[in-house]
Parts: C-alpha cells; sequence; structure tokens
C-alpha cells in the first residue's frame, strides 16, 4: 500500500516544471511589491475638483418623491326628459315622430387633447333641440291643463265635501231610526248565514260523486300509462319507426294520466273546499248567535258615533278637504317640475346648441361620437384639469409632526430640471400607510401652484417641504468645507497649504451657505488624498486597460496576487505538500494582506475632524 501511494505522489517532468515556474513567479511578486508597490502605497497623492461659490435661493427640509394626478371635471348630462304628451299619443300612427332625444352633430375634442377655458366640446343637431324643446313645451302645456282640470274638480269635490258635511248633520237627526235598522240587519245575518250552509251541504253528494269518478278514471290512466311507461322501456331505439310509434303511445298515455291526475286532485280539493266553507259558516253562526248582544251592542255603538260625526262635522270637512288638496298640490307640483326640465335643457344646450369648456385642460374620455343620441343620462367626457393638480407623498412619523395644512412646498419634476414648482400641503391623513414596518409613514396631499400647462398626469416629482429658505444667499458645495479646530476653511489653490478661513450659515446637506470670506463666482477646491498606486491604477482603469494580461503559461499576476493559480487535479510529490497557500503569501516578503490594502474611497484630509472633508472619488 505505501509503494502504491508513492508512485501516485510522483510527478511528470512537465508538472515540476509547472510548480518551479510557480515558485520561481512568487518570489519575484514578493520582491517587486518590497521593492517598488509598497513604497507606492505609503506615498499619498493629493486631488483637487473645482467648484465655484454661486448665489441663489437655499432651502433646508425634507424631500419626498410622488406622481403627478389631475383632478377630473365631467360633463354630465342628467337631464330627464321623460315626458309624455296628448300630442304624443295622437301622433303615435304617423310615419315621422318628435324626436325624444338630443343628437350630437360634431364632437370637438378627443382624448388626450389639451383645451383652453370656452373652447366647445359639444355641438347637437338643430333638429334634435328643436324637436325636444317642442315636446318639453307640449308636455308643459299639458300641465297646465291638467292643473286647471285639478283646480276644477277640487272645487267640485269641496261642494261635494259640503254636502257630505250636511248630510251628516242629517243622520244625526236620523240616528234612531239608522239604530232600529241595524238591529234588523243583525236577525238578517243570521238568516242568511243558514241558507248558505244549506246550500253547501246541499252540494256535498254532488261532489263526493265527481270524486268517485275522477278517481276511477285516474286508475284507468294511471294503468294505461304504466303499460306504455314498461313498452317504451323495451323498445329497441335503433328500430326506429317502431320506437316512435311506441314514444307517441307513452307520451299520449303520459299525458291522460297526468289530466286525470290533475281533474282527480280538483275534484277532492273541491270536496275538501265545500266542507271548509260549511265549517266556516256554522263558526260565523255560532258567532252571530253567541253575539248578537255584542251586536246589538256594536249597533248602538254606531248610532252613538253617528251622533258624533254629526257633532263634528266641521272637523271632517276641513279633513275631507285638505286631502282633496293634496291632489291639486300634486297638478300643480308636475306643472312645476316640467317647467324646471324646460328650463334646465335650454340652460344644458345654451343658445348656440353647444357645449364650452368650463376650465382648461387635458381630455381624458370621450364617451360619445357624431351621431349618437343622448338616450341615457350619464357622462359624455372627461378632461383633467390643469388647475386642480395634487401629488401624493408618505412622510415618515418623524418628519409628518412639523407640517401642518396651508405650508408651502417646493415641487421639482424629473422631465424639467431647470424649473421650479410650488405648492400647498391641501391634507394630512392621520392613517398610517405601514403600521406593522420598522417605518411608519402617512400620506399628505399637495396641491400644484403656479403655471401648470407643461404637466402631464403620473410625472414623477420630488417635494421639498421647506423648514428654512433664504433667497439670494452665497453658497458652495458642502464638500469643498474643511473642519480643523472648530473653524472652516476652503482650499482656493490646488495646493494643500492654501486653506482660506470662510464663515458658513444655513446648510442642507448638499449646499452650506457662506457668510464671509467668499464672493459670487469665486473658484474653490474640493480636495480628496489617494496613494500613488492607486492614482496609477485609477489611470490605467481610464484608459481601459482592465487587468493584466496572462503570461505564456496560462497564470497572470493579478492570479498569483489573489491566489487564484489552480493546479487542476495534480498531486504534489513529498516535500511539497506543506507549501504555503497562495492566496496567504508569507511574511517574508513584508507584503501586506490583499484584503486589508487601505481604503482609497474615503480619505481624510489632515487637520479635519472627520465629519468634513471626505469625498468619494
Amino acid at each position: 500500500m505505501r509503494s502504491k501511494d508513492k508512485k501516485r505522489c510522483k510527478l511528470s517532468k512537465k508538472q515540476k516544471r509547472i510548480v518551479l515556474l510557480a515558485a520561481v513567479l512568487l518570489l519575484i511578486l514578493a520582491a517587486c511589491y518590497t521593492l517598488f508597490l509598497a513604497p507606492l502605497l505609503q506615498e499619498e497623492k493629493w486631488i483637487f475638483k473645482e467648484t465655484k461659490v454661486e448665489r441663489g435661493t437655499l432651502t433646508v427640509g425634507i424631500t419626498e418623491s410622488g406622481r403627478l394626478e389631475y383632478g377630473v371635471q365631467s360633463v354630465l348630462y342628467d337631464l330627464d326628459l321623460s315626458v309624455s304628451t296628448s300630442e304624443e299619443e295622437e301622433d303615435e300612427d304617423e310615419e315621422e315622430t318628435t324626436q325624444r332625444y338630443l343628437k350630437i352633430e360634431q364632437v370637438h375634442v378627443a382624448a388626450g387633447q389639451r383645451i383652453k377655458k370656452g373652447e366647445p366640446l359639444i355641438t347637437f343637431t338643430e333638429d334634435s333641440i328643436s324637436d325636444v324643446r317642442k315636446l318639453l313645451n307640449s308636455a308643459l302645456a299639458d300641465a297646465k291643463v291638467a292643473c286647471s282640470e285639478a283646480q276644477s274638480e277640487y272645487d267640485l269635490a269641496a261642494l261635494e265635501a259640503e254636502s257630505d258635511y250636511q248630510a251628516r248633520l242629517l243622520a244625526k237627526e236620523y240616528a234612531e231610526t239608522t239604530y232600529a235598522n241595524a238591529k234588523a240587519s243583525i236577525t238578517n245575518e243570521i238568516t242568511s248565514l243558514q241558507i248558505q250552509i244549506t246550500q253547501k251541504q246541499n252540494k256535498v253528494s254532488d261532489l263526493e260523486d265527481a270524486v268517485d269518478e275522477a278517481q276511477e278514471n285516474y286508475n284507468e290512466a294511471e294503468a294505461v300509462y304504466l303499460e306504455a311507461k314498461n313498452s317504451l322501456e323495451q323498445a329497441d331505439p335503433e328500430n326506429a319507426p317502431w320506437y316512435r310509434t311506441v314514444l307517441q303511445g307513452y307520451n299520449s298515455a303520459q299525458s291522460k294520466y297526468e289530466n286525470a291526475k290533475s281533474a282527480l286532485d280538483s275534484a277532492k280539493k273541491s270536496l275538501t273546499d265545500n266542507a271548509a266553507q260549511i265549517t266556516k259558516l256554522e263558526n260565523q253562526l255560532a258567532t252571530a248567535r253567541a253575539g248578537s248582544t255584542l251586536n246589538q251592542l256594536a249597533a248602538e255603538q254606531s248610532y252613538q258615533t253617528a251622533v258624533i260625526e254629526g257633532e263634528n262635522a266641521t272637523i271632517l270637512y276641513d279633513a275631507r278637504l285638505e286631502s282633496l288638496k293634496s291632489t291639486l298640490d300634486e297638478a300643480q307640483a308636475e306643472e312645476t317640475e316640467i317647467a324646471e326640465q324646460l328650463a334646465a335643457f335650454d340652460a344644458f344646450v345654451g343658445e348656440e346648441g353647444i357645449i364650452y369648456a368650463q376650465q382648461s385642460g387635458i381630455v381624458t374620455e370621450v364617451a360619445y361620437e357624431a351621431g349618437d343620441q343622448l338616450i341615457m343620462q350619464g357622462t359624455l367626457l372627461s378632461y383633467a384639469m390643469m388647475s386642480d393638480m395634487t401629488i401624493s407623498v408618505d412622510v415618515t412619523q418623524e418628519d409628518v409632526v412639523d407640517l401642518s395644512v396651508g405650508d408651502s412646498v417646493d415641487i421639482a419634476f424629473t422631465a424639467y430640471e431647470q424649473e421650479t414648482f410650488t405648492g400647498t400641503i391641501l391634507e394630512i391623513d392621520t392613517i398610517a400607510t405601514s403600521r406593522n414596518s420598522n417605518t411608519v409613514s402617512y400620506p399628505v396631499l399637495i396641491g400644484v401652484e403656479g403655471n401648470t400647462e407643461l404637466l402631464y398626469g403620473g410625472m414623477t416629482a420630488d417635494i421639498t417641504f421647506v423648514k428654512e429658505k433664504k433667497d439670494e444667499v452665497l453658497y458652495v458645495s458642502q464638500n469643498a468645507i474643511v473642519e480643523q479646530n472648530g473653524k472652516t476653511y476652503v482650499y482656493t489653490r490646488q495646493d494643500k497649504n492654501t486653506l482660506q478661513q470662510v464663515e458658513v450659515g444655513l446648510g442642507n446637506g448638499v449646499s452650506v451657505e457662506i457668510l464671509s470670506g467668499l464672493e459670487e463666482g469665486d473658484v474653490v477646491y474640493i480636495a480628496s488624498v489617494v496613494s500613488s498606486l492607486e492614482e496609477a491604477i485609477g489611470e490605467q482603469e481610464m484608459q481601459g486597460d482592465g487587468r493584466t494580461q496572462n503570461s505564456d503559461n496560462g497564470f497572470s499576476g493579478e492570479d498569483f496576487m489573489n491566489g487564484n493559480m489552480d493546479f487542476g487535479d495534480m498531486e504534489l510529490p513529498e516535500g511539497f505538500e506543506g507549501m504555503p497557500d497562495m492566496g496567504n503569501m508569507p511574511g517574508g516578503g513584508n507584503m501586506p494582506d490583499m484584503g486589508n490594502m487601505p481604503d482609497r474611497g474615503k480619505v481624510q484630509i489632515p487637520g479635519s475632524n472627520g465629519n468634513q472633508g471626505r469625498r468619494n472619488n
């Protein structure tokens, strides 16, 4: 077993040369790093970027993003033209009838079109306007006639009420006679019930005979039906003529069976109903006999009621007139309603039969086209008003407490980077949009102000909620400010030793106000520090070199530096098993860990306190 292991560890001459070459290259790289790279990493290089002092408005606040939304104005057709006229009934048989609905002659706009206040939107045909107006005028005339007739009927009914009033007074005088007649009526009721019971009892025999006859017919029909059903189940469907004959017989038997069953049920019901009626009449008779005394009391009560009604005839008369007046009021209301319909129609079509835009905006919907009739109520078209544009953004709970309805905001649209818009907070929602997350936000609605003709719905906007704003101030990039020992400076030349003290004021994290020490247009410099090696690498990357080219043997210097040299499945001979990992070179060459190279992304300017002077290159 040991001899086999030794045999497996033996390498070919080519493999030995590759391993030897790798070891030599590794030693050369370590030497190059010690002699050339290490000094370059320790040598600092200053880089300066020019910027200018500017004058303008400096704003401090919080910024959130949202999308622009339009307020939509709809042109509604809500006229109720559901009227009928006497002329309409007379003209039902004529070939040409009056047009009942408005008809569109022309639609002047299309979806997506910008419109201005006062521009025409829809024109109606003159014929349809004339016809509908004629229809409404005719209905109004009919309503006036109906109202006049209702007035006449009211006057006539008032006379009848007067007559009834007099009759009640007379009824009071003849109440005793009425009372006597009521007692006679009680006796007549008992006699009538007895006669009806006798008549119902005489019908019992005939109804029973009818049930027996219907039962016999039902039994015969049932037998024929069952026989036909059995024949149908045994018939062969493939024998079409015979099967149709059997099916017809079955259908006929089924129909007779169902008719016989219906007749039997009807006969039984008639017998049952007659018995129920006899029982009901007998109960009524028993009740009438038992309650004759009560009926007499009721008759006496009616007598007393008549007396009271006679005494209260005036009250009843007034109540009757009030009820009659409601009919007259309805007719008058109908006349008023049609008059209002006519006025609303005239206001809708105007003098020219054209609907004009009430506001400027962008057309979002057109529901009709030329030739359409306005049969149903609804929206004719809609347009987004440029005077009613809003943006909704979410503001965190830490910032929303500083906002109030009516506060002004600055708005910047991505599509118009050089233009600034203003707005006002219209609404702050008290319901959070993210209760279950670490960041709780609340929707804030912003109204856009100023010239909005260039804006479109859906545009992305950055909303700045202004906490503090200064106009006509000097400001410079925040990255140009250097802090040392509690004082602020700027570089006025590309020299690390040319710091000039300045006094700063308001800052927003991007720019900072210059109170003194600089003038508008002055050039200052943003400084950063890199190593000489990083500068060389940066220049090489700018030239597009990327990385060093592979050597002839397939390995590059970068592969050795990063420990990415791959020997495949080659087995090392005895004595090479302890060779250090390519990615962890020994410290003999004083080569530092490649993973701990100085960070060239953030370099602190000497003298800085660590909070200013950092810059990502």
